[in-house]
Formats: C-alpha cells, sequence, structure tokens
C-alpha cells in the first residue's frame, strides 16, 4: 500500500461558485529541495471534490486534468466522473495511461441546456514531496 502525503500548501484549483467551464491556473511541477526520491519512483493522485446545484435540460459537471509541456498548450491526462445531479461529489483522479508533464492544471468542465452552479476543488498528492510554481 502506497502512501499519499499532501505535501501543497495551494490547491491546483479551488472555484468559487461558478456557472461557466473553468479552467484552473497552470502549475510547474518541482521536486522538494531535499527531495531523495527518484521521479520515477514518485506517484501523483488528484483528490476532487463537486458540489453540484441546479441546473437544467441535463445539466453536468466533470473534473478534467491537464497537462503541457510548456505551460500554455495543454492536453486532458484524466478525467474525473461526469456528474448529473445534485450533492457533493468526491472523487481520486488518477492518471494511469499518461504520466504526468512538467505543466498541470485542472478545469471544470459544466454542459446542459443550463449549466450547473458548482463549486469545485482540486488537490494534488503524492507518495513524496513536491513543490507547485506558477512561474
Amino acid at each position: 500500500m502506497k502512501c499519499f502525503a499532501n505535501r501543497v500548501t495551494t490547491p491546483l484549483l479551488k472555484t468559487p461558485s461558478v456557472a461557466v467551464t473553468t479552467d484552473g491556473t497552470p502549475y510547474r511541477v518541482l521536486p522538494e529541495g531535499q527531495d531523495r526520491l527518484m521521479d520515477d519512483t514518485q506517484d501523483y493522485r488528484f483528490v476532487t471534490s463537486i458540489d453540484f446545484s441546479g441546473g437544467a435540460s441535463s445539466p453536468t459537471a466533470q473534473i478534467v486534468i491537464q497537462g503541457s509541456v510548456d505551460g500554455s498548450s495543454s492536453i486532458d491526462l484524466a478525467t474525473g466522473t461526469s456528474r448529473t445531479t445534485t450533492a457533493l461529489f468526491r472523487e481520486i483522479v488518477d492518471t494511469p495511461a499518461a504520466p504526468l508533464l512538467p505543466w498541470i492544471r485542472a478545469r471544470v468542465v459544466l454542459g446542459g441546456g443550463t449549466p450547473p452552479t458548482v463549486i469545485a476543488q482540486v488537490d494534488l498528492v503524492s507518495t513524496g514531496p513536491f513543490q507547485l510554481s506558477n512561474t
């Protein structure tokens, strides 16, 4: 069993109440100063929370994890479950088929005739120390 220790002081995404698709800030994943863990053995997960309310005509909300090699052109690495009902949903999202790229961001994607209103949060957790930088 792997132990995930949250070394992040700033969430990857934390939205107020939003009713439109929202992109989080892109962050660069950096090693911790005294990091002795080899990068290829460090494992990451994304802990997500969506508080879904309202909407009409098939409203949906979904967390998407994106990566980038340059900090500006993002590609989808993993997606959370598409939510369709009013509730608070928590989920752990993994990127099993793709590596964690040097830059990462989270986005909340809303849909439907009238999209729902959501409060979303995404935290990055790892089996070893790391830092996030937006520069």
